[in-house]
């Protein structure tokens, strides 16, 4: 098996991982310093953290989706991490991302840095600002998505914490850009408080050549995308979730009533003018609709200058569609393969799709490595 050929192997185990997650044997988890010396998964695994991804043999990043029920299992022995599949070996010698210093640090009023500001990948300090959300308020918001869930915990982090929390990142030398996500804040005041947070960071930062991101509902007045740019953010995603319009707006119905979906094209054709050829994102959320609609949107924001990337759809609980299954593996790749050939042929580079969408997970990524020779061990 050449080496491209076993890279395509591993991809293929990778989106079994991504869609049907993974067992994190008791040992493993314990051994493996999760939360002290690695970097430890999401909220739901805080009260037994487990790492947050590991590395195939080729490296292939796999993000570790908890599923006490998986075929796949990260398990101990002989002084190794490994990868089994129904019982059988697959990779012996599994690496685990080491975690920041700065995650045992507080602000100066006391909060988790950790809290404030994490670090994704690809040097991503991810700022989840708020899971306020303006349309569950009104039973509005998107059905897959959990922002604004128990609302009786919502937060809004304050621009102190995170300037701070990401000159933490930076001067560590784990994160040399930002990302900003959260929810629709009433009023749209989200918008005041991104300018505000972009400030003090490149205040304390003392510096304003940043790669920063803003995440935010397209907007109906587009003097909001030139706003965003002047203030110094360099990059503006807008998700419109799905292509076709009738789901979009069952699915979506806050964004519909608010926005609606032809605005929400034109704002992203604007964004891609103010921000620049390959500066502009957009979400889909994959299996809603036939994936065909999902390329066609991804092929006419290429064309655009929009990148447009497909997320793997998992239920969230206390969402409507709780429970609900994801495509198939198969399914996904299919997608995700296609997705990177229309970019790449629409112009756009892998520099500009990772600047975008800083993940390492993303399987339209891995697809663009093994074809184009960039995965370290194809060099």
């Amino acid at each position: 098996m050449s080496l491209q050929e076993q890279a395509y192997a591993e991809l293929r185990e990778k989106a079994n991982m991504s869609v049907y997650g993974v067992r994190v044997s008791d040992e493993a988890r314990e051994k493996s310093g999760a939360g002290v010396t690695v970097k430890e998964g999401g909220r739901e695994t805080r009260e037994k953290p487990v790492p947050a991804a590991f590395r195939t043999p080729l490296g292939l990043n796999v993000s570790v989706t908890p599923n006490p029920d998986s075929d796949y299992a990260i398990e101990y022995s002989g002084g190794r991490f490994l990868l089994t599949r129904k019982g059988h070996l697959l990779y012996d010698r599994l690496e685990f991302e080491k975690r920041p210093l700065y995650y045992d640090r507080k602000t100066s009023d006391g909060k988790w840095m950790k809290d404030v500001v994490s670090i994704v990948t690809n040097g991503c300090a991810a700022v989840w600002y708020s899971n306020e959300c303006a349309f569950r308020r009104r039973d509005e918001s998107c059905l897959f998505c959990a922002t604004g869930v128990g609302e009786g915990n919502i937060f809004l982090k304050k621009s102190a914490q995170i300037a701070e929390s990401v000159k933490a990142a930076f001067d560590e030398g784990v994160g040399w850009r930002i990302d900003f996500t959260g929810g629709v804040i009433p009023q749209r005041r989200e918008i005041d408080y991104y300018t505000d947070a972009i400030r003090a960071i490149r205040e304390t930062l003392g510096r304003s050549d940043l790669i920063a991101a803003a995440c935010i509902a397209a907007p109906r007045d587009l003097a909001v995308v030139k706003q965003l740019k002047e203030a110094g953010f360099s990059i503006i995603t807008m998700n419109i979730e799905i292509w076709d319009k009738n789901i979009f707006r069952a699915l979506c119905p806050g964004k519909e009533r608010t926005v609606g979906w032809d605005n929400w094209v034109r704002a992203l054709e604007f964004a891609a003018g103010v921000f620049g050829f390959g500066q502009v994102r957009c979400n889909f959320v994959t299996g809603f609709e036939p994936r065909r609609k999902t390329l066609e949107g991804i092929e006419y924001l290429a064309s655009v200058g929009v990148i447009g990337n497909a997320n793997i759809f998992h239920s969230a609980p206390g969402t409507p569609l709780e429970g609900h299954r994801c495509p198939t593996p198969e399914w996904n790749l299919e997608l995700h393969e296609k997705a990177a050939d229309i970019l790449r042929a629409g112009g756009i580079t892998f520099e500009q799709a990772t600047n975008c969408h800083p993940v390492a997970d993303a399987l339209y990524h891995d697809f663009w490595r093994i074809k184009e020779g960039l995965l370290p061990a194809l060099l």
